[in-house]
């Protein structure tokens, strides 16, 4: 298949071969990688709260030196 012919661009050459139910699949592995990753997230700052905290603030205090700019 030629994409230029097709007008629809390299995406909607790749998306334009995947099916309804592959979509379908990609999406709930997304779902369950995103769930699986804010449940790591979230056991680490129940774990450690005092060293998240100190690097919230530090992500902020170099975020606001950047923005007072």
């Amino acid at each position: 298949m030629d994409v230029e012919k097709t007008g629809r661009g390299f995406a909607g050459g790749i998306l334009g071969d995947i099916s309804s139910q592959d979509a379908q699949h990609m999406v709930e592995q997304t779902k369950q990688a995103m769930d699986q990753a804010v449940e790591q997230v979230s056991d680490f700052i129940r774990e450690k709260p005092i060293a998240c905290l100190a690097g919230a603030l530090a992500f902020g205090y170099l975020v606001g030196k950047i923005a007072s700019r």
